[in-house]
């Protein structure tokens, strides 16, 4: 299966608690994916916590895709950002970006930020 990991996931991973635990049950046997947006946050976060981000980033890499933004992923994203806008109004334009990222490459959504919750791609880490 093709999963998409967003910011919520690879932290909890990289803290190692209960729902990283659950997260490193995805690593094995699944397609990885992980937005460069994804790789920002998680970067900023590593500065703002003085993580080793080079670190996280090696492994990130061995274990994932990179997906950059595409012109498909550009299209389909204002659609789901004025969808899911109307359901959450604090929904963004990463949320968004994740979201279609997912959509174009047939996959779940591994995370635990509330946005995604009741959307069918979504495996909720709770």
């Amino acid at each position: 299966m093709n999963i998409v990991f967003d910011t919520y996931a690879w932290i909890e991973y990289f803290l190692g608690t209960d729902k990283g635990k659950k997260v490193d049950n995805y690593l094995s046997d699944n397609e990885i994916i992980t937005p460069i947006l994804v790789i920002i946050e998680l970067n900023c976060k590593s500065d703002k916590e003085e993580w080793n981000f080079e670190e996280y980033l090696d492994f990130i890499n061995s274990k994932s895709t990179i997906s950059f933004i595409n012109w498909d992923i550009a299209k389909m994203c204002s659609k789901a950002y004025l969808e899911e806008r109307k359901k959450h109004k604090d929904f963004s334009l990463i949320d968004a970006i994740i979201l279609s990222t997912a959509r174009i490459n047939n996959s779940k959504i591994l995370t635990g930020d509330k946005h995604f919750v009741g959307l069918d791609e979504t495996i909720f880490l709770g």
